[in-house]
């Protein structure tokens, strides 16, 4: 989530180069810093030397009453958002293309794929919207990494924009493929904008182990053998395990699914928690 929210600021704009996406990233402890003064502006200030002019007087506002007025401000943005994503998705029309049914539960942060292929094969895909993530950790880059890649490139650009694959990040992905009375394997991937990353495979003989959320499953879980990570493997099973997934419709297409309607459905819960919380403060 806090991937995503810091991707955020950065979409704020249509285009967001090297150059500036760094200087968003460099502020975001100041600005911190000024929201917690910005309801006495007055006071800030003068602690910071300056004088207020008269333009800058106002009358007395609380700091509920601004809470209120940028929640306000806030949540209009993200409708606006909304609206652009929504407009251009066409995600439904991918779904049934691949044979998949959407589960999606309102006002909850997860979302599940799923389809029965001819030979009684049950395929479950579940992903959370909000845990998208960056290659570099919580953070895009962490402070050394930040000089290092943005202070020190030589050849930074003005107007360069950011790596597509940067920007979108990757979303925690896992593929139940179930056989009746035979076991379960779970998959864990990364759903990349046009890819999907295999993390990890293993097999449960007993499909409700994997499959259940029940505090005794998911003990019984950490105690399997999970197996080698996947990039270990000979490059031949790789391929192999990549194919089956194709045949049963686990494609690029699908992460692209993924990676986008976890925008929408993520944009969508922020949304309905911003409308909760301007409304408890406004009560």
């Amino acid at each position: 989530m806090a991937s995503r929210m810091i991707l955020r600021a950065a979409t704020r704009a249509a285009k967001v180069s090297r150059a500036e996406f760094a200087n968003i990233l460099r502020q975001q402890t100041i600005r911190s810093n000024v929201r917690a003064f910005s309801a006495f502006p007055v006071v800030a200030a003068k602690h910071a030397g300056g004088k207020v002019s008269k333009k800058d007087k106002r009358g007395p506002i609380s700091p509920r009453d601004e809470l209120v007025s940028i929640l306000n401000d806030e949540l209009s943005f993200e409708t606006t958002q909304a609206k652009e994503e929504e407009s251009a998705s066409g995600l439904m029309e991918i779904i049934d293309a691949h044979g998949f049914e959407l589960i999606d539960v309102p006002d909850v942060d997860n979302v599940t794929l799923k389809k029965t292929i001819d030979d009684g094969t049950e395929i479950l895909v579940k992903f959370v919207p909000s845990d998208v993530n960056s290659y570099s950790g919580e953070s895009p880059y962490g402070e050394e990494e930040f000089s290092e890649e943005f202070e020190n490139e030589k050849d930074l650009e003005e107007g360069e924009e950011l790596d597509e694959e940067f920007n979108e990040g990757y979303l925690p992905t896992k593929i139940y493929i179930t056989k009746p009375g035979k076991g379960t394997v779970v998959i864990d991937a990364n759903s990349e904008p046009d890819n999907l990353a295999i993390e990890q495979v293993t097999f449960f003989k007993d499909s409700a182990v994997a499959l259940s959320d029940d505090t005794l499953a998911e003990q019984t879980r950490k105690s399997v053998y999970w197996g080698p990570p996947f990039q270990n493997l000979d490059h031949r099973l790789q391929d192999a395990y990549y194919s089956y997934l194709e045949s049963v419709g686990l494609d690029g297409e699908i992460s692209e699914f993924i990676s986008s309607y976890s925008k929408v459905k993520e944009n969508l819960l922020y949304r309905k928690s911003l409308e909760d919380v301007k409304n408890f403060f406004e009560s």
